[in-house]
């Protein structure tokens, strides 16, 4: 008897139309939109807030312009229409290799941490202790430990998710251990939402219906939220009894309970820190653009002092931490702004568009799987480091000349899970 299947319900649609790479630019423009740009204005209104919103709507304004420009210019479309000479690398191959760096880097990084935030945190540790056992796991390492954070960055951010997709899209029999233990080193420091890097591509995977898992799309998104609560308890935020008083959009606003503290910091937190880079640049700077100085191959490259921007955003919003490595990242936009003014703007959101359309154009389902990474990395950071810190220039370049061959029993299992799905 033939089975039958039964069509996806209307969240598995929308979630689908949400997560497709096609739609991926539209999505991307409209979040920067309505967070960088409306809301500001909105605040600005009804609150007396420093110019540094204003400043920040016109900014987001001319980027999401460059950025619609980029997007729909076919820069990139040549690449892909079978007449470019690619290198075929096996699959298996290459997962087997970059786990097992992998695998060896988080054992090193466990055994020689001073203690892992996790267990602190579930051993009962106050939350000012996991925050601090938090910085010193990877970012306040010294001597031929500090690579760790770069180390980390690098297969974390882009390249482990990526073979990650892999491995389900051929339907590899690692798959899930890999997951697991994947999972598992991005909830041990504790950081809120670096388990993303995990869940994400495989929230596309199963959304777009290239994996097949007993898991629904919308069950899996719940699941990621579920975890999202989980680590913001362990990291013990949200915890404070009193209220401060302070309005929402400030970052001396004090969030009552997890959920509150999740919705702050999503909400205000990106918007804020956007606004204060602006602001530290016109205190600190004369609003004289940095030409570069903020990021460490920028600053190597042209030869210029490097100055630590992340950290004096920090500072002027919460005072540094205990380890001095407090950091406030903020969206690209700031990042164009404050070292190149708004050509750098209008640049940088060129770029993006262009690498947006890069994701939707690509036959390779694992790389456009990683289009919902890069957009949350560039709303939430700068491009540079996005680029050469976090590991995206090296996925790129894999997305442009290289085609990954799965092993025949990968094949099969891949055509099997596709006619299944589509039947």
């Amino acid at each position: 008897m033939r089975k039958t299947f039964s069509k996806p319900d209307a969240s598995s649609r929308w979630l689908k139309a949400l997560t497709s790479a096609q739609a991926g630019a539209l999505i991307f423009g409209v979040m920067m939109l309505i967070t960088y740009l409306f809301l500001p204005l909105g605040i600005a209104f009804v609150l007396d807030v420093d110019e540094s919103f204003i400043t920040l709507a016109a900014v987001t304004a001319v980027a999401v312009a460059a950025l619609a420009l980029g997007a729909i210019t076919p820069v990139f479309d040549p690449l892909f229409d079978g007449r470019l000479p690619r290198f075929v690398v096996n699959a298996d191959v290459f997962n087997g290799t970059l786990w097992t760096v992998f695998v060896l880097f988080v054992f090193v990084a466990w055994g020689t941490a001073p203690q892992i935030p996790l267990i602190a945190a579930i051993s009962g540790a106050d939350p000012d202790t996991v925050s601090l056992l938090r910085e010193q796991f990877l970012k306040a390492r010294e001597g031929w430990q500090s690579s760790f954070v770069y180390i980390n960055a690098v297969l974390s951010g882009a390249l482990i998710p990526y073979s990650l997709a892999l491995m389900f899209l051929n339907g590899s029999r690692w798959r899930w251990i890999s997951a697991g233990f994947f999972l598992i080193f991005t909830m041990s420091f504790v950081e809120k939402a670096f388990f993303f890097k995990a869940t994400i591509p495989l929230l596309y995977l199963v959304a777009q219906g290239k994996a097949k898992t007993r898991i629904s799309p919308r069950t899996m998104l719940v699941s990621t939220f579920a975890l999202l609560l989980l680590v913001t308890f362990f990291a013990g935020s949200g915890s404070s009894e009193e209220s401060s008083g302070d309005p929402f959009f400030s970052v001396s606003y004090t969030p009552q309970g997890g959920l509150q503290h999740l919705i702050w910091r999503s909400v205000s937190i990106p918007l804020i820190t956007a606004a204060d880079a602006i602001r530290v640049l016109r205190e600190q700077f004369g609003d004289q653009p940095l030409g570069g100085a903020t990021s460490t191959f920028m600053a190597s490259l042209f030869g210029l002092e490097r100055i630590e921007f992340e950290r004096l955003v920090f500072a002027a919003q919460w005072g540094q931490n205990e380890t001095g490595t407090g950091s406030s990242n903020s969206v690209f936009i700031t990042e164009a702004y404050v070292n190149y003014g708004w050509i750098g703007v209008f640049i940088f959101g060129y770029m993006i568009g262009l690498l947006m359309r890069l994701f939707a154009m690509s036959r390779d389902e694992a790389f456009r799987s990683m289009w919902p990474l890069f957009a949350i990395g560039v709303y939430t950071s700068g491009l540079i480091g996005i680029l050469l810190s976090n590991g995206f220039l090296f996925l790129f370049i894999i997305a442009i000349f290289v085609r990954m061959r799965a092993t025949s029993s990968s094949i099969n299992l891949s055509s099997t899970i596709h006619s299944t799905i589509s039947s």
